[in-house]
Order: C-alpha cells, then structure tokens, then sequence
C-alpha cells in the first residue's frame, strides 16, 4: 500500500520524489518488468535501504508514481481553474476559442511532460493490466481521478457559461483518449528528457465542437 504525502516529513517526501522519477525514467528505458531495484537507485542516487525504508517493492513504487502523478496533474489543473476564474472575475466571455486556446495552452505548459512521462505512464496502464493484484487499485486510482476531474471540469464550463453536447463522462473520456494520442504522437522519435510540444488547436476544436456556449456567458457570481 502507498502513503499518504501528507502525512510524510518533508525529507521522506523528497526521497520518495526522486524514486519515483528514478523509476519513472527506468520504466520508459526499459519497462516495468526489466527494471531492477538496483536500476532505479542507481538512477536516483539512492541506496536501497532508502528504497525498501520508502517502498516495499517495485510495484509500490509503481502504485506511488500513479498516485503522485495523479495528483500532481488534478491538482495543477485546480489551481488553472482557479487562477481562470479570479482573473476573469464575473464578466462575460466573448471570444470563447481564444479564452479556450489560452487555457489549454497553459495547462499544457504547466503539465511539463517529458517524452519519459509519457512512455512510463503508458507503461504503467499497460503492467497493471497484465498483473491482476495490481489492476483493482489501477481502476480505484482511475475512478478517483475521473470522479474529480469531472467536478474540476464541470466548474469551469459553469463559469464560461457552457454545456457538453454529450454526457460529461464521455466527454473526459474523449479529451483523456485525445491528450494520451497527443502525447504519444509528440514523444515519437524525441529524446526522454526532451518536453512534449503539444499543440492546443486540435484540442480546442474539439472543445468548440463539443460545447455548447450560452450566449450571454457565465452568470455574476
């Protein structure tokens, strides 16, 4: 089982960290299942004491990355969310793709993926499909993040006065399966450490297309 980071010290937090992107790098050069302990405390300059005092096997570590990456990625899409809203006050949107293009652009800039996040998150999906034990927590981890990104988003479209023309659900699904091929065509042929430059446009189209935008925009608050 992973722990929570917040009830952690700041120290065992940062080890825990810098495993975590150790394994991450790990993962994406040679996979779940050929990685070695060894592999990603050489890589993140640890010892293995420091590993087993953090994790009590590789598969945790794989349960904590998906974890922390979870919420590093919902929490920054909050704080986006948040930011949009004060900023914007309770005025009335008019050029909605513009104001769309800006936020997706900053999310995407504020994610910073590397090509190794992106090779290690799929191989992470892919290694708890083909490990039964470790499936059941991948799925607690999926619903948890569909179930509060579908709050973080429907609070956005209520303040840019907007509604999805689909159920929200598959609207997430769709923009979640869209960034993944995104990312996945940005990182091919790119180096690990190398960022993902992915354009907003595609996304935003969909968006467009998929929206509907109240005329008068967003209600005063």
């Amino acid at each position: 089982m992973t722990m929570k980071s917040d009830e952690l010290s700041p120290r065992r937090q940062q080890t825990r960290s810098t495993l975590v992107r150790a394994g991450t790098m790990v993962f994406a050069v040679k996979g779940i299942a050929g990685a070695s302990i060894e592999e990603i405390c050489e890589a993140g300059g640890l010892t293995r004491g420091a590993f087993y005092s953090n994790f009590s096997s590789r598969d945790d570590l794989v349960l904590a990355s998906l974890e922390i990456r979870t919420a590093e990625t919902l929490d920054r899409l909050d704080d986006a969310i948040q930011r949009w809203s004060a900023h914007l006050g309770s005025g009335t949107v008019t050029d909605v793709e513009g104001l769309l293009t800006s936020f997706v652009e900053e999310i995407l800039d504020e994610k910073n993926r590397t090509v190794a996040d992106t090779i290690a998150e799929h191989e992470i999906e892919l290694y708890c499909l083909r490990v039964p034990e470790l499936y059941s927590r991948y799925q607690e981890f999926d619903s948890y993040r569909l179930e509060r990104l579908s709050a973080l988003v429907r609070t956005a479209l209520d303040f840019v006065g907007a509604e999805p023309r689909i159920p929200l659900e598959e609207l997430l699904s769709t923009l979640v399966s869209l960034f993944l091929h995104l990312s996945v065509k940005a990182a091919a042929g790119k180096e690990l450490n190398d960022p993902l430059d992915i354009d907003p446009a595609f996304i935003v189209n969909v968006l467009m297309a998929l929206l509907v935008f109240s005329p008068t925009g967003p209600e005063p608050a």
